[in-house]
């Protein structure tokens, strides 16, 4: 059932060291009660399947009343209960009847399992994902709030229920119009039960948040947390004791079944079989709670709550798996399936985030004070999504080349859901699978989108270059995607001209002619990386400028990338109209291979030189189109200049030319007038980043020290001798 924290009691905490005494045996108790309550949870589900909703509610909250009222003896302790704390517990009753309801729903829809991996989590945990929405927490926290946005996205996507199809609700005809409604919406939807079990437990835990703010509130009226928490419960059981009545009479005068199949007298005689579990779980959540305020004020809250999720997500899983694989008959419905697993452990681990306290230390590295030293924040908070999405939006759209694919993609991405609703609505599997393909190239999109961004990134100090050589790592990588794509087809094409199989052209031309199109979208929006040469226009401080037009060009080879991705889309497109044509009119089955064949070829034609390229600027070697060794023989007809040695030149990024260079001079030369003719000489060949080591003859014979360059900049230079 829905738990509130113990709150503040205005106490001071206390900071010193936790004895591990006291702490241990919290721990142990938080534990075993928390591995019991999971069992209550399974015995629930299997009581649910029998008796109505109502009355289990109904006698699981009367059991907690009396407890309650028995300990906490709330009406004859603590002030006399006025007006104001009358609506204060009113209010907060009808939220925990409201998280009740959606929690006995959610069990009932998708087991105990799933009920338990997503009620289990605690306040720390739930406000540590709010908090990283509204960008007030750490960077450790917005880990752990996507994962756990992926865990139950996870249990969304990938947990598909092994039961068959029910023709009616599983747990037979409603009575009750409110229980009734929900299946009906849930149907209406084509939601799985177990899924829509999700939906609705979500829903709970967002009341059962509003529920436990209010608590902490309303508490400090009443007199106390478990005061509270005493009187609430007799206010939910008399709030559901009409409902409870309300089935039970509708089904002794409608003479309608219960959910087990039993007439009316049946229902009454399977409450009083199911009545010691059910008195047993109400003991249960009542210790639950006083164990969980015990070791509150014996521990760390974030400890309390780091134990008490990982126990229940354990247990819940453990009983799980032992009744898919030691029982004889496995649990047909809401069984153990990898995607629960999936986000299981997804779970887990945002668990483990989001309640782990800031740890304080240095914090995080914000950079370096004039002197030289760290600079940390103390606290590091991250951007909510919201302002990250609008600060990557607008650092897309300033530069071109980020622009074109973002709008592409987008493009490319309605196109494909388009397709895949339609494949899914006809029921057509060409359409669906050249539906995932499109996806594939977003992913590529994605990829050549994320490195044009990365590119701008200010250099860091372990990465002083900056990342513009990610842009060569890009286009690298959608090169050997498309090498990898090429051969499968040629292979695939081989085996298919060998023995032509039948080919179901159905929608096929023109979900390939409505391809066509968006492909040629991308060729107009990407031909230009391909053909366009880059000239560069320097306008340097020491007074003039120049504009390159010796011949040479400088691809973006992530730019390529993505327009070659392109380009064997287009060129696939072509393939299947003309195939689909010959096909459907001449009944020609060969001719999709054919057409593969060629089509394939000319990928793989088409991106050798991009890899070729890419490889040779990851692996430093000297731009061909330089032309270096007539520039380099002009060094020693500089003035002062006597010869010149270790000349090294390399590709940065995709326009980016890096250089070094020693020179030796004459003993009467000026070192940075030697520097800036060597340094002009080389930028009008291309190098824009150089770095010129000057030697003196008489100083080489007697270098008993290093020699350190210091380079201040693109144009300046010294050399300093440790002495």
């Amino acid at each position: 059932m829905q738990r509130m924290e113990e709150p503040y009691s205005g106490r001071p905490l206390s900071l010193g060291r936790i004895d591990p005494r006291r702490e241990t045996p919290s721990l142990i108790a938080v534990w075993v009660t928390r591995f019991v309550r999971c069992l209550c949870l399974f015995l629930l589900f299997g009581v649910l399947q029998e008796l109505p909703l109502a009355v289990v509610l109904f006698v699981i909250k009367t059991g907690c009343a009396v407890a309650f009222l028995v300990i906490q003896k709330p009406f004859s302790t603590g002030k006399a209960i006025t007006r104001n704390m009358f609506f204060h517990i009113a209010r907060y009753s009808v939220l925990c009847f409201l998280s009740s309801v959606l929690w006995g729903l959610g069990l009932a829809s998708c087991g105990a399992l799933r009920t338990s991996l997503l009620w289990d989590h605690s306040e720390v945990a739930v406000l540590a994902v709010l908090s990283s929405a509204m960008s007030l927490g750490s960077h450790n926290k917005s880990k752990g709030a996507a994962v756990f946005v992926l865990g139950v996205i996870s249990l969304f996507l990938f947990d598909n229920d092994q039961s068959p199809p029910f023709t009616e609700h599983p747990e037979g005809p409603h009575s009750n119009a409110l229980v009734h409604s929900v299946y009906q919406f849930l149907s209406f939807l084509g939601v799985p039960d177990h899924k829509g079990g999700v939906v609705l437990l979500l829903m709970g835990g967002a009341i059962g948040v509003v529920q436990r703010v209010v608590g902490r509130r309303s508490a400090v009226e009443i007199g106390g947390s478990k005061r509270l928490q005493a009187l609430s419960s007799v206010m939910v059981s008399l709030l559901l004791l009409p409902w409870a009545l309300i089935q039970l009479s509708s089904q002794t005068s409608s003479n309608i079944e219960g959910p087990g199949g039993e007439t009316a007298t049946g229902v009454a005689a399977a409450v009083f079989s199911h009545l010691p579990a059910l008195l047993l779980t109400s003991g249960v959540f009542v210790l639950d709670y006083y164990v969980e305020s015990m070791a509150l004020q014996r521990m760390d809250v974030h400890r309390v709550a780091r134990a008490g999720s990982l126990a229940s997500f354990l247990s819940a899983l453990a009983l799980a798996s032992a009744a898919h694989f030691l029982s004889h008959a496995p649990p047909t419905s809401h069984a153990l399936t990898a995607g629960v697993v999936i986000a299981s452990v997804l779970l887990l681990g945002a668990t483990v985030a989001l309640t782990t306290p800031f740890s304080g230390g240095h914090g995080k590295l914000v950079g370096y004070s004039t002197s030289g030293l760290p600079l940390y924040a103390s606290q590091y908070v991250t951007p909510s999504l919201l302002r990250w999405a609008q600060t990557s939006l607008r650092r897309i759209l300033e530069k071109t080349d980020s622009r074109r694919i973002f709008y592409f993609l987008i493009l490319n991405l309605a196109f494909t859901f388009v397709e895949l609703a339609y494949g899914v609505w006809t029921n057509s599997l060409g359409l669906i699978s050249d539906g995932f393909h499109m996806l594939f190239d977003c992913t590529a999109l994605l990829v050549g989108l994320h490195a044009s961004l990365m590119t701008r990134w200010a250099p860091t100090r372990l990465f002083s270059y900056g990342y513009g050589r990610v842009e060569v790592l890009s286009g690298f990588v959608n090169g050997l995607f498309l090498v990898v794509i090429a051969v499968f087809v040629l292979t695939e094409a081989v085996d298919r001209l060998l023995d032509p199989p039948h080919i179901n052209t159905d929608r096929l031309l023109f979900v390939s002619v409505a391809g066509f199109i968006v492909n040629l979208i991308g060729i107009a929006t990407f031909s230009h990386t391909h053909t366009h040469s880059h000239g560069h226009g320097h306008a340097h401080s020491h007074g003039h400028s120049h504009a390159q037009s010796h011949g040479h060009s400088h691809h973006n080879t992530n730019m390529r990338g993505v327009y070659l991705h392109v380009l064997a889309d287009t060129l696939g497109s072509v393939g299947v109209i003309i195939s689909s044509i010959l096909v459907e009119q001449m009944g020609w089955f060969v001719a999709d291979s054919i057409c593969s064949l060629f089509i394939a070829s000319l990928i793989l034609l088409s991106v050798l030189p991009l890899l070729r390229e890419s490889a040779a600027i990851l692996l430093l070697s000297t731009p061909p189109h330089l032309a270096l060794q007539d520039t380099l023989k002009k060094l020693p007809l500089l003035d002062g200049v006597l010869d010149y040695s270790h000349p090294h030149f390399w590709q940065l990024g995709s326009e980016t030319i890096s250089g070094t260079i020693c020179v030796q001079v004459a003993p009467s030369a000026n070192e940075q007038r030697v520097i800036a003719m060597v340094t002009g000489l080389l930028k009008e060949k291309g190098v824009v980043d150089l770095t010129v080591q000057v030697e003196k003859p008489h100083y080489l014979p007697q270098a008993t020290a290093p020699q350190v360059y210091v380079d201040f900049g693109p144009h300046t230079g010294e050399v300093k001798t440790d002495t």
